[in-house]
């Protein structure tokens, strides 16, 4: 079915957010000594916020610390967009379609748009801040097909629970539930039921260009070019444990777009799935470079970081989503305002030279490129000092 007008809900449908929400609401079961199992804190958050209050019999005080404890990025996972979401959203707007947002979330849902640079495929959102009835009352959507002129015969509200299919509905719009989780379809007033935005691409009539939402294969094969080249490095560049291999990484050139311009975190994390199945065992460590709108700041594990710490949390959309990906995995990162490094593997044309050591020599590996990026490496060699009458040490060379 196509439709011209899209009304998409935020969590569980846009972004991967309830593990995110189910660790704060965790850190207050923990703290309170209430016994919990993980799947039934998701179950029930997945519902709504008020059925987990319930089911654990949280005080008002209670409910109230976790409400301040959500949106603290300490909690991982932190919150991203499914994958094919930015993907599908930019296909809707090229080809003259409008989307909107409808979440029960204050405005800091704008903010995660705006950090992962999805908010310019919006025509309009409505969030808490704007005082509607709660799903599934018909208001919010009726407000939004009224101010922007919408037909309703061409308009579907997209949601992974039944209250958001219900608005509209009841506001007398098409409705598609979007079940993210493994779970049984269950009953529903909605038209459509899809698991993913591949899915609803196809369901809906989106046309999607070749390769928008990667596919297992391209993953692995991005891995493994991601590994070749990290194997090559140590080897060519003689690094052992303790050192530190700076990576500037494009995932954007990697899928063949201009650098900076199509962020993509699945790219980014095999990339770096790549990287640390070589660098890890053997102890080197890895220094993420972020763009330049983090002033191509680091990201780094605590116990090897060099340098002046610095308060950030990098983005897709600042920071990049490579280093954004690092920051993720990390078991305790911090952002760093530079390196000495050791050796170096630039993806893509990011310009890593600020953070090696003096002095840098390129390498020519046997992997040209990742991706569709062309891939550049060096390592560093102790300065010469003196002149013709000088003896130099072979293995520094």
């Amino acid at each position: 079915m196509k439709f011209t007008s899209y009304i998409w809900d935020f969590d569980g449908t846009l972004f991967d957010s309830y593990p995110h929400t189910a660790a704060a609401f965790e850190a207050i079961l923990e703290r309170d000594h209430i016994p919990y199992e993980h799947k039934t804190v998701l179950d029930c958050l997945m519902v709504t916020y008020k059925k987990a209050r319930e089911h654990f019999g949280l005080s008002d005080q209670q409910y109230k610390d976790f409400l301040a404890q959500e949106p603290i990025y300490a909690h991982k996972p932190i919150p991203a967009p499914f994958p094919g979401a930015c993907a599908v959203l930019r296909a809707i707007t090229e080809a003259g379609g409008k989307n909107f947002l409808y979440t029960l979330r204050n405005d800091l849902a704008r903010a995660y748009l705006r950090w992962y640079g999805m908010e310019k495929y919006f025509a309009g959102v409505v969030d808490s801040t704007m005082h509607f009835p709660g799903k599934p009352a018909p208001d919010a959507v009726e407000h939004i097909c009224r101010n922007y002129k919408l037909d309703k015969d061409q308009t579907v509200m997209i949601g992974d629970r039944e209250i958001d299919v219900m608005a509209g509905v009841n506001a007398g719009v098409h409705g598609c539930l979007y079940l993210s989780w493994d779970v049984p379809a269950p009953e529903t007033a909605a038209e459509i039921t899809v698991r993913d935005m591949k899915s609803f691409a196809e369901a809906m009539e989106i046309e999607l260009p070749a390769g928008a939402i990667p596919t297992e294969e391209t993953l692995g094969g991005i891995r493994d070019a991601a590994a070749a080249a990290a194997r090559e490095l140590c080897d060519a560049a003689k690094i052992t444990a303790g050192q530190t291999v700076v990576v500037g990484c494009s995932s954007s050139e990697i899928i063949g777009a201009r650098i900076g311009s199509d962020s993509s975190l699945d790219i980014a994390y095999a990339v770096l799935d790549g990287l640390t199945s070589v660098f890890a065992p053997r102890g080197i460590h890895i220094a993420a470079q972020c763009c330049e709108h983090l002033n191509r700041a680091l990201i780094m594990e605590r116990s090897a970081a060099q340098g002046q710490i610095l308060n950030v949390i990098p983005m897709p959309k600042a920071g990049g989503a490579f280093a954004t990906a690092a920051h993720r995995r990390f078991a305790d990162p911090v952002a760093v305002d530079h390196v000495q490094a050791d050796a170096g593997l630039d993806i893509g044309g990011t310009m890593i030279g600020m953070h090696l050591k003096h002095v840098a020599v390129p390498l020519r590996l046997s992997v040209k490129t990742i991706g569709q990026a062309p891939l550049a490496a060096a390592r560093v060699r102790a300065p010469f000092t003196g002149g013709e009458r000088a003896a130099y040490d072979a293995d520094l060379l």
